[in-house]
């Protein structure tokens, strides 16, 4: 798995022409960088890196507004996943 931050970043510049200077607390969804959809893509590119499906119900504001909070949930999500 590469580093989730790095590829995050990445994709956040290229698909949704988001400034690699932005800060990895800044409000992707909230701030208004990203739309819906975008949310989705983005999920999609989370899921890839990480190696399991995220749970739709799991897919909110709390667990995806930030790069920060991106890394967290994936970090928690994959322990469990390997603790279980």
């Amino acid at each position: 798995m590469k580093d989730l931050r790095t590829v995050l970043r990445g994709e956040l510049a290229a698909r949704f022409n988001i400034p690699e200077s932005f800060d990895d607390d800044s409000g992707l969804f909230s701030g208004g960088l990203i739309d819906s959809l975008s949310v989705m893509e983005l999920v999609g590119v989370v899921e890839k890196c990480i190696g399991c499906q995220i749970p739709p119900a799991q897919i909110t504001l709390e667990n995806f507004d930030t790069v920060n909070r991106i890394l967290r949930y994936a970090e928690k999500l994959t322990a469990t996943r390997g603790a279980g």
